[in-house]
């Protein structure tokens, strides 16, 4: 975790110089605006390596507690455990679209971009579902006849 927050930091301080570059307060002999950023996303390949190894390593951690919380019967548990697996293998899979898409924007592997953009809206789309995740409304609370809301309204 620490190597991956060093790289984040590094791509950052490196983005900013970026920056500096493109508006012309900084200007380097040996890098061009464009040829520094490409070089700069390198690190965030790298970035993606590691965090999916964080991914691989939280589902391998989870999935003994997984085996604990099946052999205790406890269900809420086992539905924490199987969530926390679940959102790890998705955002393994976003980790892998990433760093492809990575490769070909740093020009370090030159591809096609049709299937670059797709892998985008995929990546996008895992990003985007955890913005908007389900969730579970309590149900309505009896009143003193033992009707519920709704029910009290038509005249039950």
């Amino acid at each position: 975790q620490a190597a991956q927050s060093m790289v984040l930091i590094t791509f950052l301080v490196q983005d900013h110089v970026y920056w500096l570059l493109k508006v012309g307060i900084f200007k380097f002999t040996n890098y061009t605006p464009i040829q520094w950023h490409r070089r700069n996303l390198r690190f965030i390949i790298l970035s993606h390596v590691l965090n999916f190894s964080l991914c691989v390593r939280e589902i391998m951690q989870v999935k003994t507690k997984l085996q604990d919380a099946e052999a205790k019967g406890d269900e809420a548990a086992i539905k924490k455990a199987k969530s926390t697996i679940y959102d790890n293998k998705r955002m393994m899979v976003r980790y892998v679209l990433t760093f492809i898409q990575m490769l070909h924007v740093s020009q370090v592997k030159k591809m096609d971009d049709w299937y670059i953009g797709f892998m985008g809206m995929i990546s996008s789309y895992i990003d985007a579902s955890k913005q908007w995740t389900p969730t579970v409304s309590a149900p309505p609370q009896p009143v003193s006849n033992g009707a519920t809301p709704p029910e009290q309204a038509k005249g039950a």
